[in-house]
């Protein structure tokens, strides 16, 4: 028996709905957002000084930083992230508090893509006053496990660039308000000789039908720069939500101040401040901006 066009249409049609039905449902799934690890916790799980997120959105699983290590095995666990299902990770730049157990993550998704600057790599210390430098690069075993990694799996990230349709990186951002700097004694010899700028500081933005969802690890470039960027190169905006570490905890008063200001200038519907904020940041946000601003810890889930 033969079919008219019209019915081989509606059967077309429907076929082919039923075959793409979970794509469907994962393009128009809504975005989560999870926090792995911080500062911060939830009392059932692990803390520590570091930073890592989950996000899931568009059919997409992302881990964002890592944290040292040990609190994202664990963690990751107990909130049921299976980092094994991870399509990509993205590294924020190279300090071991958002690079630990890099290692750990490939060894159980070996066929994620890495997205990172290239100066994940660089050897960097803190050296506070007169003290000991302090080692805070990315570990051996970890670097290793990214350079092991198969020519084209690795995406080295010198520019602002969309990883998938409604999802991008920053790049390396430029340094431009004159309050901001890297906030810290940061250097790439044990001497003290030859200052960091942490070039590899990048941020992730998602575009939301909200407006902007903007990832941050250390923000070692400056909040204000940061946003501006992200708002430049995406074309976007209006900002639905920031959340991670700005880099305030030894900022002058001038700053927070400037801070502040442009976050109530932007709008923003949500602020998560995590990691390396800093408590009288997070004080200042939150009589500035009020319910607005919710402190960041491991264990928290922001939904859209």
């Amino acid at each position: 028996m033969l079919l008219s066009a019209k019915v081989f249409k509606l059967l077309f049609i429907e076929i082919t709905t039923v075959l793409y039905r979970d794509r469907i449902v994962q393009v128009n799934e809504k975005i989560q957002i999870s926090i792995l690890v911080d500062n911060n916790t939830k009392p059932d799980l692990k803390k520590e000084h570091g930073f890592s997120v989950w996000i899931g959105v568009s059919g997409h699983r992302i881990l964002f930083d890592t944290g040292q290590g040990q609190a994202l095995i664990y963690n990751s666990a107990s909130l049921g992230c299976d980092l094994s299902l991870a399509d990509a990770l993205i590294l924020s730049h190279g300090h071991y508090d958002h690079t630990g157990s890099v290692s750990h993550v490939l060894n159980h998704n070996p066929i994620m893509k890495v997205y990172c600057h290239s100066d994940v790599l660089l050897p960097r210390y803190s050296i506070q006053d007169i003290a000991v430098p302090k080692d805070i690069s990315m570990s051996a075993v970890d670097k290793t496990a990214i350079l092991d990694l198969p020519i084209g799996q690795v995406c080295w990230i010198a520019h602002p660039e969309r990883i998938y349709p409604n999802i991008g990186l920053s790049g390396p951002i430029p340094r431009i308000h004159s309050l901001e700097n890297t906030g810290g004694p940061f250097f790439l010899d044990q001497e003290g000789t030859r200052p960091d700028p942490i070039e590899d500081d990048m941020a992730m933005w998602i575009q939301s039908e909200r407006g902007l969802i903007i990832i941050t690890g250390c923000c070692h470039s400056g909040l204000i720069n940061t946003v501006n960027h992200v708002r430049r190169v995406s074309g976007e905006e209006k900002i639905s939500a920031i959340i991670g570490g700005f880099h305030l905890s030894h900022a002058s008063y001038q700053r927070l101040e400037a801070t502040c200001q442009a976050l109530q200038e932007w709008n923003v519907d949500t602020i998560i401040p995590c990691h390396c904020t800093g408590d009288e940041a997070v004080v200042l946000m939150q009589n500035k901006l009020g319910g607005k601003v919710v402190q960041g810890y491991a264990g928290l889930v922001w939904k859209q």
